[in-house]
């Protein structure tokens, strides 16, 4: 996600996924065993087989190619390469202090036809964390609909519980409360 959204009341609380996190915090691309997505979801889609690609922004928002490359998109979605699905998730109160103007979070989501039920995965996944609360099964499955496989998952929830981090939900092994 990108950094205007990582402020926003996404969902109508302040979110708990490091994907959430501004670009600048970001994994560096050298700090796992694999190689990142984050601003390649258009090349890993077409080269590498990802099957779905999600962003999002504050809403509404002016058109930011950099944080949502609709444009880059564009002729793969018309082409047929890819499906589309857009929607804006409504804040469940009022908007942040440091931003009054939003009044939610649009979300673009990617996908190859034949993944397309990924789309509406991740929308129940965002639904169902958004009334339980995110956690590291959430945050598993968000991983696997975006195309990585669990052992990345294992080395990305690993490397955030090596380091002081904000999220609530994660705990090293054979803990019972989170730091």
């Amino acid at each position: 996600m990108c950094a205007r959204v990582a402020d926003l009341a996404l969902l109508g609380g302040p979110s708990t996924s490091p994907l959430d996190a501004p670009v600048s915090d970001a994994v560096p691309r050298n700090a796992l065993p694999y190689a990142l997505h984050t601003n390649r979801e258009l090349e890993f889609m077409l080269e590498r087989g990802k099957p779905l690609a999600h962003f999002s922004d504050a809403y509404p928002s002016e058109p930011d190619e950099a944080i949502v490359p609709e444009q880059a998109f564009a002729p793969y979605v018309a082409n047929g390469t890819f499906e589309k699905r857009v929607f804006v998730e409504l804040l469940n109160g009022p908007p942040p202090a440091t931003a009054p103007r939003i009044r939610g979070t649009l979300h673009v989501l990617y996908a190859r036809p034949r993944h397309a039920w990924r789309i509406d995965a991740f929308i129940m996944m965002q639904a169902a964390a958004a009334k339980a609360g995110w956690s590291e099964g959430f945050e598993r499955l968000e991983g696997a609909l975006l195309g990585y496989e669990e052992w990345q998952t294992d080395a990305h929830l690993e490397r955030l519980r090596a380091e002081p981090h904000q999220f609530y939900w994660l705990r090293r092994s054979g803990e019972t409360k989170p730091r």
